[in-house]
């Protein structure tokens, strides 16, 4: 919705498997007059648009169920010059390069959510 209104002559699309949270996307877009978004519920794998100028993963591509699938999808959407953005957790290839703050945070939050919800979404926690 910050996007949507700092370039209201574009369109935003949020989409997410999560019924109830697309539901309360809707309803903060409505209450805050937001009229360029719009939210749907669609796997990434398999929404419907096309010929899209932009897609954005934020801080989501690792924890899908099929995060290879996803980016294909994202490819075959794409118009033949757009961009996909990936925003992703920073971790370092070894475990010793993560033994700080950030890295403990991290380590926690992937045990208690991203790892759960890639294995709910039927994937394969990580190893694509």
């Amino acid at each position: 919705m910050l996007l949507a209104k700092a370039y209201p002559a574009s369109g935003f699309t949020g989409i997410d498997y999560h019924d109830k949270s697309i539901d309360t996307a809707r309803e903060r877009a409505a209450a805050a007059g937001v009229k360029n978004a719009r939210f749907e519920t669609a796997d990434a794998t398999r929404y419907k648009e096309k010929d899209l100028d932009r897609i954005a993963f934020f801080g989501c591509l690792h924890d899908m169920g099929d995060p290879a699938g996803a980016a294909r999808h994202a490819r075959q959407a794409l118009k033949s010059d757009g961009h996909c953005m990936i925003v992703e957790p920073f971790a370092g290839e070894k475990a010793e390069d993560n033994l700080n703050p950030v890295g403990r945070v991290y380590y926690g939050a992937s045990s208690m959510i991203c790892v759960p919800v890639s294995l709910a979404r039927h994937g394969n926690a990580f190893s694509t």
